[in-house]
């Protein structure tokens, strides 16, 4: 079931995009402090023998210590690059209503399904560990915007780990500025990057579950499945600036790295990821480790900051907003 933009939703933000001011900016690091969510939710679907309930909290806005960001696209399409050797697994987690019960979010068929999508109550783990027979052999995964788009000053990136509250794990980022016919990058913004992190969940999922799978991005079949307790997604926020590119660029999207991958001082090594030079074959996947990040499954998804009214337009804004959520129900379809 796909909830369509309600009253709530548009209505507002066109009224805030009217009271205009001039959004202040981020740095790479800026942890995110809270965030809002629209919740839908389908009948439920049994796989693999356990019973899905196909919820989807999807993000719509997030804030940090300087502002508060919406929501304005995502990706088109995403790659995941492995290298020429070793094992091709996917290890995908899901919320679960209970230890070993219920998945709370939808079954998802391809790993694809859940790197390119805005829910988290799913997301990928260990992405970028590749040091064992068991690991999923990936070394760059890219989300594209087909046609791309010109950013603006206060484009923003998210970035969630889900981890233990409030610690997160390292990864690297670059924007894609170029793409051939098919939407293969062809060229890298300046590489940015995060170390081990401290930012609070923005949910504290109190058990959940890992299905493994042996089957490249096909994930119908797990081979194994481990639970756990007590982790959630804690953020943070990636900006124009962290990347040495300007408003007015056009931009194709965003790839993900793991934390020892390097460019050499040239962005052009990002583009072959079967070089064991700057694309590492041993990476490890322990906490803290190079491969360790656990992505939520809020991926590709571009936001802008939301500019901040005046006293008396926000107190305006209110009442409206109010009047329309008396008047007006969600339309789901």
């Amino acid at each position: 079931m796909k909830c369509l933009p309600t009253i709530q939703a548009w209505p507002f933000g066109l009224l805030l995009a009217w009271v205009l001011a001039v959004p202040a900016g981020l740095s790479g690091q800026t942890a995110i402090t809270a965030v809002t969510t629209i919740t839908t939710d389908s009948a439920d679907t049994v796989h693999e023998g356990y019973t899905f309930q196909n919820t989807t909290v999807a993000l719509q806005t997030f804030t940090t210590s300087t502002g508060t960001y919406a929501l304005t696209g995502m990706a088109d399409q995403v790659f995941i690059r492995r290298s020429s050797g070793g094992t091709n697994n996917a290890h995908v987690w899901y919320q679960t209503a209970s230890a070993a019960g219920n998945r709370i979010a939808d079954h998802a068929d391809t790993f694809q399904e859940v790197l390119l999508d805005n829910n988290f109550a799913r997301g990928v783990h260990n992405l970028f560990g590749n040091a064992g027979s068991s690991y999923a052999n990936i070394e760059r995964v890219d989300f594209i915007s087909n046609g791309g788009f010109s950013a603006t000053a206060d484009f923003a990136i998210p970035v969630f780990d889900f981890g233990i509250n409030p610690q997160h794990e390292s990864f690297k980022i670059a924007l894609v500025t170029s793409v051939d016919a098919f939407g293969n990058p062809t060229g890298y913004s300046a590489l940015a990057s995060t170390v081990p992190f401290t930012a609070n969940n923005v949910y504290n999922h109190s058990t959940f579950s890992i299905h493994r799978y042996a089957d490249g991005d096909n994930t119908t079949d797990d081979y194994a499945i481990f639970n756990g307790p007590n982790q959630g997604p804690g953020g943070v926020v990636f900006t124009l600036d962290d990347f040495d590119v300007d408003p007015g660029t056009t931009i194709y999207g965003y790839s993900l790295f793991g934390y020892d991958v390097t460019d050499g001082g040239n962005t052009n090594n990002l583009l072959n990821w079967n070089s064991a030079t700057y694309f590492p074959t041993n990476t490890s996947d322990g906490e803290g480790a190079a491969g360790g990040f656990d992505f939520s499954g809020v991926n590709g998804v571009f936001f802008s900051a939301v500019p901040e009214p005046s006293t008396y337009a926000l107190a305006g804004l209110v009442a409206v907003a109010s009047c329309m959520v008396l008047r007006r129900r969600p339309r789901c379809a």
